[in-house]
């Protein structure tokens, strides 16, 4: 019995995939709306959890065709905005409910148990609702200290400049773009618990849609002490799991990233995220020369862009 997980953000879909599977749930994971319909044209799923905003294709439009194959699959939507029962698009769809993202324990039990019976159980964290960042309530989701120190690496290369780019968005009258920016903010911050950018994130874009952005200055703020925060964790982090130039080959590891390159094998990316604090504690120039050299002949941009990022990083510290 597996269940379709539907999200365009990697780290979100880490997230709730983790969530779903404490709950006893085998998940199957899709990137975007266009590979739920076809996953789910292949195979039958228990019940698929579908993600609202996504480009090219959104999570209405996906559940819309998956009807047509699998017209009695229940299909939950996921949003960060409040679904109303009586919302055109959301009954055209035929979507069986929807969870408010971030996702909580409790509503997503309480959705299963309208579907399937499961004896929870599982140690409860008290929940800190003002808290920059709550390293215990995602250490309980995630359930080891490396995945959390994963989830951070990729945060802390993939959005550093989030900040920069919406405030230049909001300066130029970008209003969408910074919408954009802010979408994702809001369900990477709650899922991760950083509770105060989860609010103010809601409120600036709130007032976007209204053409103000007085919450813009507060949230440049709490984003600049979260970012501290998380960046703290993770060095402490770091320091415990010993990622370090002795706990892994770094020769090895760099001629195997180097061959998927050349080969242009798609896991060549896996590789880099999966060791980012190493190619950080490696980050020399010689280094970072020859691996842009490999990565830039596969037009890879996004792991040329983090290799900058972890340069800068590994040049500051």
């Amino acid at each position: 019995m597996e269940f379709l997980l539907t999200d365009d953000n990697e780290i979100t879909i880490e997230i709730e995939k983790l969530m779903l599977e404490s709950c006893g749930l085998s998940v199957v994971t899709a990137g975007s709306g266009e590979e739920a319909v076809r996953l789910a044209s292949e195979k039958e799923f228990f019940m698929i959890f579908m993600d609202i905003h996504m480009p090219e294709m959104n999570g209405f439009r996906a559940a819309e065709l998956i009807r047509e194959s699998s017209p009695n699959v229940p299909v939950i939507a996921l949003s960060a905005d409040e679904i109303a029962p009586d919302d055109p698009e959301y009954i055209k769809s035929g979507m069986n409910g929807s969870l408010l993202k971030p996702l909580q324990m409790d509503d997503l039990k309480e959705l299963l148990n309208r579907f399937l019976v499961i004896d929870f159980a599982g140690e409860n964290v008290e929940s800190s609702d003002d808290s920059l960042f709550s390293y215990d309530e995602l250490f309980a989701v995630m359930k080891e200290k490396k995945a959390v120190l994963r989830l951070l690496t990729q945060f802390l290369s993939v959005h550093s400049h989030d900040c920069e780019m919406l405030n230049e968005h909001v300066k130029n009258g970008e209003i969408i773009s910074a919408r954009e920016i802010l979408h994702n903010v809001i369900g990477i911050s709650g899922n991760m618990f950083c509770k105060r950018l989860y609010r103010v994130s809601g409120m600036l874009s709130d007032e976007l849609k209204k053409g103000v952005s007085d919450s813009l200055e507060s949230f440049t703020e709490i984003w600049n002490d979260t970012f501290k925060e998380l960046s703290d964790c993770h060095s402490r982090l770091s320091e415990e799991e010993d990622i370090s130039l002795g706990s892994v080959d770094w020769q090895s590891l760099r001629e195997s990233f180097v061959s998927l390159c050349e080969d242009f094998d798609v896991s060549a990316a896996e590789l880099f995220v999966e060791n980012m604090g190493v190619f950080a504690a490696n980050m020399n120039s010689e280094n970072f020369m020859k691996l842009k050299s490999a990565v830039s002949g596969y037009d890879f941009p996004w792991i040329t862009d983090n290799l900058e990022v972890l340069y800068v990083q590994g040049s500051l510290s």
